[in-house]
């Protein structure tokens, strides 16, 4: 599942990652925390080149954001509607916790040798603009504390995901053996990260299992 994200990646990796130029310093602002609702940063395509902008994870409800997440099993019944586009979420990482229980300590999930994390979005637009982080069945590193995951993306693939023409399918069935296990890393984490309003470096810090 994808209920907390972080993001920390310099300015300079973004763009050397992505091949993209801002001047607006304020995209990335380090949060180690993010929940639904808050800003994310957002890499999507316009006038055929790639830029960076910051977006609401999750559409607006009474009760908290909606519409989170999209399995990527729904993903092309979802892209067919006018609303929706393919997006990527420059990120650090993500969080999970066993059985999705919150109570519990998290556990931290990166990329072993890459500063950032490519996760496939969609960019909703209308009335209210927001995104969906695309989930996946989990890999074995993962599924022992929940049984889906974000969409993690290599860096060509990434590219390709924002491609208009691109066969989405075909680039689908691809993204299941992108990484292997030695790729990731999970670390167990503390427990102040299931408080949304802390927000510390120390968070994503391990601590003994």
């Amino acid at each position: 599942m994808a209920k907390r994200v972080a993001f920390f990646a310099s300015k300079e990796e973004i763009e050397n990652y992505y091949n993209i130029q801002t001047k607006k310093e304020s995209l990335f602002e380090a949060h180690y925390n993010l929940s639904p609702g808050h800003q994310l940063p957002v890499i999507t395509i316009a006038n055929g080149e790639p830029q960076i902008e910051r977006l609401r994870w999750g559409k607006s409800g009474t009760s908290g954001a909606k519409e989170t997440t999209i399995e990527k099993e729904n993903l092309l019944d979802r892209l067919k509607e006018k609303d929706a586009t393919r997006c990527i979420l420059p990120l650090s990482g993500f969080y999970i916790w066993k059985d999705n229980q919150e109570k519990n300590n998290p556990f931290f999930v990166r990329l072993l040798n890459d500063a950032v994390a490519s996760i496939a979005g969609i960019y909703i637009s209308g009335e209210e603009d927001y995104v969906s982080i695309v989930t996946t069945e989990s890999n074995t590193l993962v599924q022992p504390m929940s049984a889906r995951m974000p969409l993690l993306l290599d860096q060509p693939t990434a590219l390709q995901w924002l491609e208009k023409g691109i066969d989405l399918a075909e680039l689908l069935s691809r993204t299941d053996n992108i990484f292997t296990l030695t790729d990731l890393t999970v670390l167990r984490v503390s427990k102040k990260v299931n408080d949304p309003s802390n927000n510390s470096p120390k968070l994503i810090q391990p601590i003994p299992k």
